[in-house]
């Protein structure tokens, strides 16, 4: 069977012969892969050595990856009751820890230890293979028809997560409506997480912005007025005081993990707002930054969140949402992927490229 691994740290990705996948358990399923998505965690997993014996997957000198995927059931082991051969899936992508009270209510995405895996990622095979098996409760059944963007539910489940964590964070505010009486938002960058949260605010009735480097001429541009937020390039904003030029906010999402950035977005939160950081910088580096930042976020009782994974309500959640997206946003939802390729086309399929937004892997073509 073929997939698509690498070796973290080798910078490179390379199609393998591995063994077929069998059901162990009675309650696997084994589902035939349909198509994968490439993103940033993927390269950097080509990219970065493993920090410890935990990287790869046991026994295994290599790592399959592969964490946004759709795929169709093809078996079932005899202890499957939700689904059903020819049910269309989206899988899962973290595993608890096993040992810590969230990983224990199925809340690995707030796991206290740390030490869990993550399909693709971090000591499990990801989902670019042609066929796996997965435990019944890490897929998702979706609708048919939305099998061909599929893999943006793993996208989408970030921004899902964070929307939710915004407005726990504001829940105490004796205010009602959306988040919490969150009128206005901001969103950095422009790739996939990013336009995505600016389609879930903008399904929610928020006046939504979005600042980002690419052209406001750009495809990226284009998707974010489509769906009647408004676009903001990066060069025309002064990041010593962005309020300036952008006005202040009641909840920012940073998606570009820039740390400059992320320091930045304190300036625009109006009193009582909240900045979720979901892009975490890679780099160790000092980041300045003004001891009347801080004072800001006393005086304006501000809230920073930061979010990683998302729990099984999340994904139901990006399922609803990216469903609901593409009859609010006719096109918008599929112009979000600009580039496929063949298993074959690996070499290709992991470069960044100008005007790509989301690439996938299209697992079924020779």
């Amino acid at each position: 069977m073929r997939a698509i691994a690498t070796r973290p740290g080798s910078g490179r990705a390379w199609v393998v012969d591995v063994a077929e996948p069998e059901l162990a358990n009675a309650d696997d399923v084994l589902v035939e892969m349909l198509r994968v998505g490439v993103c940033g965690t993927d390269r950097h997993v080509m990219e970065f050595p493993p920090r410890n014996e935990r990287a790869l997957p046991a026994g295994d000198d290599f790592l399959i990856l592969g964490h946004e995927a759709v795929g169709r059931v093809s078996q079932t082991g005899s202890g499957v009751s939700s689904l059903q051969v020819g049910d269309f899936v989206v899988p899962t992508v973290r595993r608890g820890c096993g040992e810590c009270a969230a990983c224990a209510v199925n809340q690995a995405d707030l796991c206290f230890t740390g030490r869990v895996r993550e399909r693709g990622i971090v000591g499990l095979h990801g989902f670019l293979a042609e066929r796996i098996v997965e435990r019944e409760r890490h897929l998702l059944r979706i609708p048919a028809d939305l099998d061909h963007v599929a893999p943006l539910v793993e996208s989408l489940c970030t921004p899902e997560k964070a929307l939710r964590r915004i407005d726990n964070a504001r829940a105490h505010l004796p205010v009602d409506g959306t988040l919490h009486g969150v009128s206005r938002a901001l969103v950095t960058g422009s790739g996939p997480i990013a336009l995505l949260a600016v389609m879930a605010l903008r399904l929610r009735g928020v006046a939504t912005w979005i600042l980002a480097r690419q052209p406001a001429s750009g495809p990226a541009a284009r998707l974010v007025e489509d769906c009647g937020a408004t676009y903001v390039p990066l060069q025309s904003v002064e990041l010593d005081h962005p309020q300036a030029a952008l006005g202040v906010f009641d909840a920012v999402i940073e998606a570009t993990g820039a740390a400059e950035l992320s320091v930045a977005m304190l300036d625009v939160l109006a009193p009582n707002g909240v900045l979720d950081l979901v892009g975490g910088p890679p780099e160790r580096k000092p980041v300045p930054i003004q001891a009347s930042a801080l004072g800001g976020m006393v005086g304006r009782n501000l809230t920073i969140l930061g979010s990683v994974n998302a729990n099984m309500d999340d994904w139901r959640m990006a399922v609803q949402d990216l469903m609901t997206m593409r009859r609010a946003f006719p096109g918008g939802v599929e112009a979000l992927i600009t580039h496929r390729y063949a298993m074959r086309d690996v070499e290709l399929a992991f470069e960044r490229r100008p005007g790509q937004i989301k690439a996938l892997i299209e697992i079924a073509e020779k």
